[in-house]
């Protein structure tokens, strides 16, 4: 569930020596996501605390606007580093003023992650006067984060105009971004740059590159490729994606089945609504249902014969890809399968996560990949994959009453087995279905 969030100006305080456009907005300013507040702070001079903290709202706002695309699409990274923490980080605004140590950690699209930690006890206490209160991690909806720095930074605008400030770098910035945000081409180019980690104009021949590449296997598939990859190897990745491709030779059958659409419902990236979770799992089901599976393991022949494809074909593999993809055919309804992972529970997954993204209202582009980050489109095919070929109603209705903690690995291994899919995948349905606590994936009971 996503949390709110709002960044707003409790009071304007007086002017003070240095820079203009700070001094003019210096003031008592307050973040909240949900029912926590980021900015709770205890004065260590005073002794109180309080909800707000006393700095110049222009450089937030600065920042806010210089990192706009990072922040609303860049998704979370395994491993953070300088660069990322300068663009996700509000400790990293600086300009002599303590701020909370609040990390956007990343953007499926809809959502944004976010972490908020506290300032430990007796740390630097001799010269930070205000030590920060809480932490937590929450989700907020992307457009409510937009709306909120929106109104935030108009805010401080009309702040700078009233006090006489005519041209700032605030206003410089904010003129860029309004512009950009109103141009469609220039949208897509930014997204374009942020996926990667690339900040604003900072290697046009690269995104130049990339839109090329999308009139060749489709916009969003380039999105997604570029979520997945470091700026330095992702030519050379969709050049080895596009050999393979080109390489394929036998196509799966797949009618569009438009008739499962309803199931879906809105696009994955409506900010209302059902998860990408859940529409893999709308989809997952209408497609048992259309091909007549029930809750019925689905084994690889039946699979290949409802695909008009040969089992063997299905059950090739391509372990030089870096990264599983579909592929459409030379002709409507026509899919090629790229499978990267040879283990029997990887390779059965990968291709239900094609089979689901192809299915897909949202989608048409020439190449489906299936990547590890968490973008909404990859949750959704994570979904669908695990709901296709386990579906965890099957699960509840089995153990109604949850299943004992001595017999949870063998439970798990029984189901695993039976419906030829991974046991993290079995035991995620579980906690999904609140059948067993959740945290138990590293629990030697699924060692016994």
């Amino acid at each position: 569930m996503s949390e709110s969030f709002s960044i707003s100006i409790h009071e304007w305080l007086g002017l003070s020596s240095g820079d203009p456009a700070e001094s003019a907005t210096n003031s008592e300013l307050a973040i909240n996501i949900g029912e926590n507040c980021v900015t709770q702070v205890e004065d260590l001079e005073s002794r109180t605390v309080r909800s707000t903290i006393r700095v110049s709202a222009e450089p937030i706002a600065k920042w806010l606007v210089a990192n706009w695309w990072r922040l609303r699409w860049e998704p979370e990274l395994a491993t953070e580093n300088l660069d990322w923490l300068m663009a996700h980080s509000t400790a990293a605004i600086g300009g002599g003023y303590v701020w909370p140590d609040l990390v956007f950690r990343g953007s499926d699209g809809v959502k944004i992650s976010v972490v908020c930690k506290r300032h430990a006890s007796g740390s630097n206490e001799s010269i930070v006067p205000v030590r920060f209160l809480n932490s937590f991690g929450a989700t907020v909806s992307a457009i409510d984060f937009e709306s909120s720095v929106k109104s935030f930074v108009e805010t401080v605008l009309v702040r700078l105009s009233d006090m006489g400030v005519k041209k700032s770098e605030l206003q410089e910035l904010w003129h860029d971004l309004t512009n950009e945000l109103s141009n469609t081409k220039l949208s897509s180019y930014r997204k374009l740059e942020a996926y990667p980690g690339i900040d604003p104009d900072s290697n046009d021949s690269l995104i130049s590159s990339l839109l090329k590449w999308s009139k060749q296997l489709g916009q969003l598939a380039i999105e997604e490729i570029a979520a997945a990859s470091s700026s330095t190897e992702i030519q050379a990745i969709l050049s080895q994606v596009k050999g393979i491709a080109q390489r394929i030779k036998t196509f799966a059958d797949v009618p569009r089945l438009d008739e499962l659409a309803p199931h879906v419902g809105d696009s994955l990236n409506q900010t209302s609504g059902p998860a990408p979770w859940q529409h893999g799992q709308y989809l997952a089901y209408a497609l048992r249902q259309k091909w007549e599976l029930s809750s019925a393991p689905v084994a690889d022949l039946a699979l290949a014969e409802r695909l008009s494809l040969p089992i063997a074909k299905l059950q090739e593999t391509k372990p030089e890809a870096p990264f599983s993809f579909g592929y459409r055919g030379p002709s409507d309804g026509k899919l090629g399968f790229a499978v990267n992972r040879v283990h029997d529970h990887g390779r059965r997954f990968d291709i239900a996560r094609v089979l689901g993204d192809y299915l897909a209202p949202d989608f048409n582009d020439r190449m489906m990949p299936v990547t590890n980050t968490m973008t909404a489109r990859q949750k959704f095919q994570r979904a669908f994959a695990a709901e296709f070929l386990c579906p965890s109603v099957m699960i509840e209705e089995r153990y109604p009453n949850g299943i004992d903690q001595r017999s949870i690995g063998k439970v798990v291994e029984q189901i695993s087995d039976e419906y030829n899919v991974s046991e993290q995948v079995v035991l995620h349905h579980m906690e999904n279905r609140h059948l067993v606590s959740r945290g138990l994936i590293d629990s030697p009971l699924l060692l016994a």
